[in-house]
């Protein structure tokens, strides 16, 4: 999916996230709703303890004389963020001295289970694991746990099982930050009048992003309007104006003059993007100011269909995710509003990281959270030259993998 430069620091959400009440009894509604799709990034505050769990953990450093070989099942290299993955998993994979063997599995889950189950024959010391289904994905790891092989998942965090942990950037604290960001932008007198763009619904990713976007507005609305909401009360709010959303097509919300008039699927494409814009703009162009897109091809996918329309600088876009070099280029000339930190390039190194740290620098994994979530960030014109890459082999932000933490450091 993050840790980030000093620069766009202070738009970190992990603190937001983590804080909530300290007695079960106090235990806030939205905690409760957990595990659910559109709360990816969300930390519950009573978090189970995981180190009971067997993962097939190392219990010593390894014979640095003896090759690591990992077994890499990845979903696809269907688009940039995912061959960016592999290719920096790879650069650092070498950086190391590891074998990495690299399957991929066209998003079909049988030929995930089917990769799982090779390495599992061929005795690979760990497995990465980018899920093409969530339940299958928690049997995959299982029957690589039973195996004595170690699992780490990347991008989406997989039913409970026996992984290590999941790495990726914050779906919900990513689009929470962006909603705020153009609540900030529009002003408490600007009604909202909105259009949104996923990638698919039922995507944790997906739904957890735009809903984070628009709870984010509504508590920075609630914060500009002193409505009184508390961030665990915004959360809630969002989270069912979101359930409108996904069942009705649509939402009113008078008391912080925000309206979503429709939602599109872009299938987290620029011509997905453009198609869902286009049905969206005949719709509702003439109501709306925004258009809350997922990811930045879709956004771009949006941009262009609003400029096909004259209605470019009508209608404002901010994405949630990727921060690739082409939307931070759009983000500086002002055509994109807002983009969310999620690099392929991070996501590949932190996971190999990991697995330095555990392997070779005797790194207790044994009570991760389930998703190791990278601290949200994001991107807006005033922040944008501070995270541009000198290297422009790296199609995204500058950024330094963060340390994992264990479940006990994040209840602190």
């Amino acid at each position: 999916m993050f840790h980030r430069n000093a620069a766009f620091a202070l738009l970190s959400s992990a603190a937001m996230l983590l804080a909530v009440p300290a007695f079960a009894q106090d235990k806030a509604e939205i905690y409760k709703l957990m595990p659910n799709s559109a709360l990816s990034g969300v930390i519950d505050p009573e978090m189970a303890d995981r180190s009971d769990i067997a993962k097939a953990l190392p219990t010593e450093k390894r014979n640095p004389d003896d090759k690591l070989v990992i077994g890499w099942t990845e979903i696809t290299l269907g688009n940039p963020w995912f061959v960016a993955v592999i290719d920096t998993a790879k650069a650092k994979a070498a950086e190391y001295g590891y074998e990495l063997d690299v399957q991929v599995a066209d998003g079909d889950p049988a030929k995930t289970s089917a990769h799982i189950d090779a390495f599992i024959a061929k005795g690979v010391d760990v497995i990465v694991l980018d899920p093409t289904d969530l339940a299958a994905a928690a049997a995959d790891a299982q029957r690589a746990v039973d195996a004595g092989i170690p699992v780490i998942a990347l991008g989406t965090v997989p039913d409970d099982s026996p992984l290590v942990t999941t790495v990726l950037a914050n779906p919900y604290g990513n689009g929470f930050e962006a909603g705020r960001y153009v609540a900030q932008t529009m002003g408490k007198d600007a009604q909202i009048t909105a259009a949104a763009i996923l990638g698919t619904v039922g995507n944790s990713t997906s739904e957890s992003r735009v809903n984070g976007m628009i709870t984010g507005i509504i508590y920075e609305r609630s914060e500009q309007l002193g409505l009184g909401m508390s961030k665990e009360d915004a959360m809630l709010a969002g989270f069912n104006k979101f359930q409108e959303l996904k069942t009705g097509g649509s939402f009113t919300y008078p008391e912080v003059k925000f309206d979503v008039l429709s939602m599109g699927v872009g299938l987290w494409t620029e011509e997905g993007g453009l198609d869902a814009a286009e049905d969206i703009l005949t719709a509702h162009g003439s109501k709306m100011n925004l258009i809350l897109a997922e990811n930045d091809f879709m956004g771009i996918g949006a941009l262009t269909a609003l400029e096909n329309a004259g209605l470019k600088g009508k209608i404002l876009v901010a994405c949630a995710a990727d921060g690739f070099r082409v939307a931070l280029d759009l983000v500086k000339s002002g055509d994109m509003l807002v983009t969310g930190l999620n690099a392929g390039s991070e996501t590949g190194e932190a996971a190999v990281e990991l697995i330095h740290q555990i392997f070779d620098q005797g790194l207790d994994a044994n009570n991760l959270p389930l998703g190791s979530y990278f601290p949200s960030a994001i991107v807006t014109k005033d922040t944008v030259d501070s995270v541009y890459d000198p290297d422009t082999a790296n199609p995204f932000f500058k950024y330094t993998v963060p340390p994992f933490k264990s479940i006990s450091e994040l209840k602190g």
